[in-house]
């Protein structure tokens, strides 16, 4: 068995991973000598697990509140192509609003480039919106738009939108 999947203590059996033990206690034992190693007394065992176990406490904590929805746009990737300058693509970590868009594709776009907006999700894929240089405010609100979500109604009279604008 390899470390991360270690056999039960004691027993031999594989229904009690922990021979009776707390599990917290276990991992703190665990811990405590994978830290202070094997010889150390088991004060400093305890201890060094202790210690460990204190600080991921605040880590778990952190880790849990920094969690996704499964909608949440993780990342906005743009691409752009034309046959000028070729393709370029750009990751960015915020969206950009339909403005700053316009701006991005005045600066980076040459008429006729084909402008790719892709929002990767936490966990519901990835949606892609896609238009032709230059474009006007409508059409840059709809490539930003955050992607639907198929737990919240669209509100009658706004079903018509998505297509939209080109």
């Amino acid at each position: 068995m390899s470390d991360e999947n270690p056999p039960a203590r004691g027993t031999g059996h594989d229904h009690d991973p922990f021979d009776g033990t707390c599990p917290l206690r276990w991992m703190v034992e665990d811990i405590g000598r994978y830290l202070a190693g094997d010889d150390a007394p088991p004060e400093e065992v305890d201890a060094a697990g202790h210690r460990a176990i204190s600080r991921a406490v605040d880590e778990a904590r952190e880790l849990l509140q920094s969690a996704y929805r499964a909608h949440d746009v993780v990342a906005t990737e743009l691409r752009f192509a034309g046959p000028v300058r070729g393709f370029r693509r750009t990751v960015f970590a915020l969206p950009p609003t339909p403005a700053a868009l316009m701006l991005l594709c005045a600066r980076m776009c040459d008429v006729g480039d084909d402008v790719q907006v892709m929002q990767h999700t936490a966990a519901c894929g990835t949606a892609t919106r896609s238009a032709s240089w230059p474009f006007g405010m409508a059409v840059a609100e709809r490539l930003t738009r955050p992607p639907a979500r198929d737990d919240v109604p669209v509100p009658a009279g706004l079903d018509d939108l998505d297509d939209a604008g080109g």
